[in-house]
């Protein structure tokens, strides 16, 4: 039988979550049967169809051990909804559904997970990404069991289980080149590379480092995350990946490029230091004085929207980066 509660208060190690208002919190059998997980998969969601990742996590070994929170940040999607619930039922582990009435932002929902998890040791892990195998729960285990003091475990993104489209064919290039990396490449700046679609955490550094919430819509809130959260703790990198599988049109990049640019810059004025050597923050300082930004980027996205076959991948990638870049440089402008 499914539990489902609609009422008020969040107190955070109950044997279900309590909703807050505007929530609806839908648990599976297990989710007090597994009263003490070993590990917590938390899993943030927005517009994205999480039951593959369930299944695939069921699969997992391990997966009897483990409890698993969706937060939904207010899609208002009831197929989805309905979807979900089902996925949730089914999971061989503890599972729990919370669905959001509006929109909170990454930071918060994320935030809102680690408030409800159970277990010590947490892993985020987004809603579009899958396991790249069977193993991916019991390294993490394992990883706890060999040194439990608080830090992050960085396991990395593939894309062994993408499919390479028209569509998506900017943005695969894009991943294989800044965010499919191996672990000992990430470990050379590990603050700067804690990609949180697949991060293991202790739930002390999230007590002490939780994400900030005056990151308002896409981007960035995790670069100043991990950064905050390196001055701190250890960051390990493991190559113990998950495979990206919702690949974006280069018409849903640039849409969130261009609501990025206070973002970038309120992450930049906090972590100098870890961004200024970057190529995006040179390019974009290098464009904030000369006039003729909006053209530049028009021009930038006009060029990253060509089809692949009238138009390099580089020279599409350098158009993405260009763009991104200009939008940056005119927030720059904004806020001087």
């Amino acid at each position: 039988m499914i539990a489902e509660r609609l009422t008020a208060g969040a107190p955070s190690h109950v044997a279900e979550p309590e909703a807050l208002p505007g929530e609806r919190v839908v648990c599976n059998e297990n989710w007090q049967q597994i009263a003490a997980p070993s590990l917590s998969v938390l899993v943030p969601n927005y517009r994205d169809r999480p039951a593959k990742l369930l299944e695939a996590l069921s699969d997992c070994i391990a997966a009897d051990q483990i409890e698993v929170v969706i937060y939904d940040d207010g899609s208002d999607m009831q197929d989805l909804t309905e979807e979900t619930v089902v996925a949730v039922q089914q999971f061989r582990g503890a599972a729990c559904l919370i669905s959001a009435s509006e929109n909170r932002g990454r930071a918060f929902g994320r935030n809102r997970l680690e408030h409800v998890a159970r277990s010590d040791w947490m892993v985020f892990l987004d809603a579009d990404m899958v396991p790249d195998d069977a193993s991916f729960l019991q390294r993490y285990i394992e990883h706890i069991q060999s040194d439990a003091r608080p830090a992050l475990v960085v396991g990395g993104f593939s894309l062994q289980q993408a499919k390479e489209t028209h569509a998506n064919e900017l943005h695969w290039a894009q991943c294989e080149v800044s965010e499919c990396l191996p672990a000992s490449e990430r470990a050379q700046n590990p603050g700067r590379f804690v990609f949180t679609s697949n991060v293991l955490v202790h739930k002390q550094i999230m007590s002490d480092v939780p994400f900030d919430t005056a990151f308002s819509g896409w981007g960035w809130e995790d670069v100043d995350w991990g950064l905050r959260a390196a001055e701190r703790f250890p960051v390990h990198h493991i190559d113990n990946t998950a495979t990206h599988l919702g690949l974006d049109t280069p018409d849903v990049l640039l849409k969130k490029y261009g609501q990025s640019g206070r973002n970038f810059w309120l992450a930049a004025h906090r972590h100098p230091d870890a961004l200024k050597d970057t190529s995006l923050y040179r390019l974009a300082g290098f464009l904030a004085p000369f006039p003729g930004k909006s053209l530049l980027a028009a021009l930038a996205s006009m060029t990253a929207r060509l089809p692949g076959w009238s138009m390099p991948k580089s020279i599409r990638l350098f158009a993405l980066k260009l763009y991104r870049a200009t939008v940056y440089a005119e927030a720059a402008h904004e806020q001087s």
